[in-house]
Order: structure tokens, then sequence, then C-alpha cells
């Protein structure tokens, strides 16, 4: 019996290890979330603006200043925008090539998170398999 409850316990410790994996692992797949809405929102602003521009009608946006304050500016040249390329390296390039490499950084998150929704698929499915076995254990249970 004493066995036993040293196994069920030592399953438990496995079980809320996984737990905190998981957990861990839905908050990072959170943030990689957010930067694809953020990747989407700059692919639609850049076009917008280049589309207002093209039309002929002022490209009009608002621009932070700080402390959750803005003011309109219109953009003189839409065609223009400075990527960031990553660590800490930023790049100018027109419009459309901004939104290829955003889409390509896009791409890149998208098979990142699925490949953190597999991971977590496995987590849950390691999880089930902590809890069925401590279910055969438990007495009374067969």
């Amino acid at each position: 019996m004493a066995e036993v409850s040293e196994e069920i316990r030592n399953l438990a410790v496995r079980h809320q290890e996984f737990q905190r994996q998981a957990e861990a692992l839905r908050q990072e797949m959170s943030m990689v979330q957010a930067s694809i809405a953020s990747c989407d929102q700059a692919i639609a602003t850049i076009n917008e603006l280049k589309a207002a521009s093209e039309a002929g009608r002022a490209a009009e946006t608002m621009v932070p200043v700080g402390f959750g304050s803005y003011v309109y500016a219109e953009v003189k040249n839409p065609d223009k925008v400075v990527v960031n390329l990553g660590a800490g390296f930023s790049a100018e390039e027109t419009a459309e090539a901004a939104v290829e490499t955003l889409n390509r950084r896009k791409e890149q998150l998208t098979k990142i998170l699925e490949q953190m929704n597999a991971s977590l698929t496995k987590l849950a499915q390691g999880m089930q398999a902590l809890e069925t076995e401590a279910a055969k254990l438990q007495p009374g249970q067969a």
C-alpha cells in the first residue's frame, strides 16, 4: 500500500510539472498570437495608406506622442516604410517589400504557433496518461 501511495505522489508531481509547462507554453502562445495580430495590423495600415495616396486622398494617420496621446499627421510618402528586421535592426523598404517582409514574418510566427500547439497537445496527452495511470492505482477502483 505504501508503494502505491508513493507512486501516486510521483504521478501527481509529474502531472503538476506538465501543468506548469502547459501554462508557460500557453503564455508564450499568447505572445506569438499578439505578434501575428500586430503583423496583420501593420499590413492593413500600410495597404490603406498606400491606397489613399494612390486615390489622390491625403494619407492621414495618428502618431503617438507619448503617454497615450496622439496627433493627426499626413503621411508624405506612404511608399517608404521602415520595417523592424529583428535584433535591433530596421530597414527602409517600399510598401510592397514591407508587406512581403511582414507576410514572411507572419508565416514564420504561424509555423511556430503550430509547433507550440502540437507541444501543448502532447503535454495534454501526457497529463491524460498520468491521470489514467493514477486512477488504476487508486484503492477500490479497477
